[in-house]
């Protein structure tokens, strides 16, 4: 029963990095309707940034976060601007294609950067274990899940009780509504990619404390997009607990499957996971189901 309980909380840990990069596509999603590929890119440079100003310039934890940030909000904010910005009014399939070229486009940047080498971060969180009951959880990991936590908190909160959050919800309701109203939709299409692009960061930089900043970490951005949609489209918090449901699926599937099948149940839990929620319920377990009058 221990043995059950360390590979579950393990799974939790990983399924919090799910989550978060889930929040960003969801935040996304909420505001324009556009369902982003390009979130795992922004992952893998939230990293990278902090690995340069961390790793390669030997600044302190703190000071190194500010730039992360920065220079990631930037780039969503870039790729609002110049990307889709100009797609708006188009079909939302155009856009969809548009974020998937982002994210090639951005890969072969990524890729091109790192030669094939990988990036490790140096330690910047506390080491060691904590032992309840004979259960090891690594200190570094349960601060990654306690951020995660809070962060999905502080997003809940200001979607629903600040100004900006109010025009949020209003423009992904309606835009031309919203507009009528004052507010200035494209404002709040670049607030939310910035915001997404500040949480993909984080997601980045807790990804990678437990990996090396490699080429796949970009793909870390297929596992968020489908906890976004098993959890549904427009949920933060169908995100964040389809996300440990992911992780904690993955890893104790691992650890139990994978001697009696050979291997690679990690690889598939996801869609697995993906098509039995798709058949029982299209729009996500917490996603709003919306009628439409014909």
């Amino acid at each position: 029963m221990i043995e059950f309980f360390q590979h579950a909380i393990t799974g939790l840990m990983i399924g919090s990095l799910y989550a978060l990069v889930a929040a960003g596509i969801v935040l996304v999603y909420k505001a324009t309707h556009v369902v982003s590929l390009a979130h795992g890119q922004l992952v893998a440079f939230g990293a990278l940034f902090f690995w340069l100003f961390l790793g390669g310039l030997g600044l302190p934890f703190w000071l190194s976060l500010v730039p992360a940030f920065v220079l990631t909000a930037l780039l969503g904010l870039l790729i609002e601007r110049l990307a889709l910005r100009p797609l708006i009014g188009q079909p939302l399939f155009a856009a969809f294609l548009m974020t998937f070229a982002i994210f090639i486009a951005l890969e072969g940047v990524f890729v091109l950067y790192l030669k094939g080498e990988t990036r490790t971060l140096p330690a910047f969180l506390p080491e060691g274990n904590l032992d309840i009951s004979g259960i090891s959880i690594p200190i570094n990991q349960l601060i990654s899940f306690c951020v995660a936590v809070l962060l999905f908190a502080a997003v809940s909160l200001l979607f629903k009780y600040t100004k900006l959050g109010l025009g949020m919800r209003a423009t992904a309701e309606d835009h031309r509504l919203a507009q009528s109203t004052g507010i200035i939709v494209k404002n709040i299409f670049s607030y939310i990619w910035i915001l997404s692009a500040m949480v993909a960061a984080v997601a980045g930089i807790a990804t990678a404390n437990v990996m090396d900043i490699y080429y796949m970490l970009p793909y870390i951005g297929i596992s968020g997009l489908i906890v976004a949609i098993c959890g549904g489209l427009d949920s933060l918090l169908g995100a964040l607990v389809v996300g440990l449901l992911l992780g904690f699926v993955e890893n104790v599937g691992a650890a139990y499957l994978d001697p009696l099948v050979g291997g690679g149940v990690k690889d598939v839990a996801a869609y697995v996971v993906l098509l039995a929620v798709l058949l029982i319920r299209p729009y996500g377990l917490f996603g709003l189901v919306k009628i439409e009058r014909i």
